[in-house]
């Protein structure tokens, strides 16, 4: 496993959803920060949506970005299926 891995996303969102469920199945830990509950998660979230690259498609669409799950290395993943490979 790739060590603490963050999860940005949305208690409102199914994909979310879908996701934390996943991970439980495949045991796979993670801290969840829901940036629909609490401002510090969602300011941090915008942090990394606004500054990394991969975001760019998703920004100009007008969408979100979540779920995103952030390693402790400071690698960022969109899809979900590039964590539990």
């Amino acid at each position: 496993m790739m060590g603490k891995l963050t999860i940005y996303g949305s208690s409102l969102c199914p994909d979310t959803h879908s996701a934390l469920q996943l991970l439980y199945e495949k045991k796979i830990a993670y801290e969840f920060k829901n940036i629909s509950g609490e401002l510090v998660n969602l300011k941090e979230f915008l942090h990394v949506r606004d500054t990394d690259e991969r975001f760019a498609a998703i920004r100009t669409g007008g969408r979100i970005g979540i779920p995103c799950f952030v390693t402790d290395q400071g690698s960022v993943f969109l899809d979900i299926s590039e964590i539990i490979k």
